[in-house]
């Protein structure tokens, strides 16, 4: 539910899980806070924020920093125009899409994590039966 990680959060929750509060009270007052009021929030700012006006302002007090601003802002302004051309594209418009080695090593990273829970439930499942078949089995050899 969270679009950031935010030990708070499971702080929270652990908290309401200690307390005993009905799951789905806490389930409800999350779904609320999370799905209507953090998320107009966030909508808002983000809104705010990348406006042009900000942006410029920011570039422009990019360019002011002394000896390395000036060699910043026009890198700064082209690659905030590629993000721009990125995010505002018409539909049926074929983009040529780039990877990075960061993209793909992340991909990679969490390919294998989800692997590794796979094989973790699999592993977990396979023990418990075991453990179950060989109470079966001693209760059957004493009787």
């Amino acid at each position: 539910m969270a679009s950031i990680p935010n030990p708070l959060f499971d702080l929270a929750g652990v908290t309401c899980g200690y307390l005993l509060v009905p799951f789905w009270t806490f389930f409800g007052a999350t779904c609320i806070g999370k799905a209507v009021i953090k998320m107009h929030i966030q909508k808002i700012f983000i809104i705010t924020i990348f406006s042009a006006h900000h942006i410029e302002t920011l570039v422009g007090l990019l360019g002011q920093v002394p000896k390395i601003g000036p060699s910043l802002t026009a890198p700064f302004q082209d690659f905030l125009e590629k993000q721009k051309k990125k995010f505002h594209i018409k539909p049926g418009t074929n983009v040529p899409s780039e990877t990075n080695w960061l993209s793909y090593v992340f991909e990679k990273v969490l390919i294998l994590m989800i692997a590794y829970f796979v094989l973790s439930i699999v592993n977990s499942t396979a023990q418990s039966y075991h453990k179950r078949k060989s109470k079966e089995n001693h209760h059957k050899l004493k009787v």
